[in-house]
């Protein structure tokens, strides 16, 4: 994805963000994701494909603090509801996500069988 000052700080090493505040090299101000997906929200249905796909990636691999923090604010809860009606398919787990859960699942369940068996 090409750089639209949407980041989530902890994956750049070349991102200082102290106290919610994130600045690239060259010290400019980055936006946060959070706030980048609240503004995005409150523009929602009128907003880009670009923009469409940075709320996708907010939604599936954000924090998840702050996809709590945007999707609860009451001021964009229309926009936030709409868009996962509208993108549900795009948001569900994929097949390999969800056999991945039902095989740890599984794994935990045998395994506390067998130490209260044994």
């Amino acid at each position: 994805m090409k750089d639209q000052g949407f980041f989530d700080c902890r994956r750049s090493p070349t991102l200082d963000c102290k106290y919610m505040t994130c600045k690239n090299e060259a010290g400019a101000a980055v936006q946060p994701a959070a706030e980048r997906a609240e503004e995005i929200f409150g523009r929602y249905p009128d907003i880009s494909e670009e923009e469409r796909r940075e709320l996708l990636l907010f939604l599936k691999e954000g924090r998840h603090l702050d996809i709590g923090l945007v999707t609860g604010n009451p001021e964009i809860k229309d926009q936030v509801a709409a868009f996962r009606q509208d993108h549900h398919r795009a948001l569900r787990l994929g097949f390999g996500e969800g056999a991945a859960f039902v095989i740890l699942l599984t794994a935990l369940l045998g395994g506390l069988f067998w130490l209260l068996a044994g």
